[in-house]
C-alpha cells in the first residue's frame, strides 16, 4: 500500500467516527429536551382521577 491509500483509509475512519459522535450528541441533547419537556409539562397539572376507581358501579347480572 502506498501512503495516500493508506492515508484515505484513515481519514475515512475519522469521517465516519466523527459522525457517530455528532449524531450520539444529538440524540443525547433530543432525549435530555423531551425529558425536561415532559418534567415541565407535569409540575403544572394537577393529578388525574381514575375514571372509574373509587366509584361506585351499579352490576346487574
Amino acid at each position: 500500500m502506498d501512503i495516500n491509500s493508506i492515508m484515505s483509509s484513515q481519514l475515512a475512519s475519522l469521517q465516519h467516527t466523527v459522525q457517530l459522535s455528532i449524531l450520539d450528541k444529538s440524540l443525547n441533547m433530543g432525549a435530555t429536551g423531551v425529558i425536561e419537556m415532559l418534567d415541565k409539562s407535569t409540575q403544572n397539572q394537577p393529578p388525574m382521577n381514575h375514571p372509574y376507581k373509587g366509584n361506585i358501579i351499579d352490576i346487574s347480572v
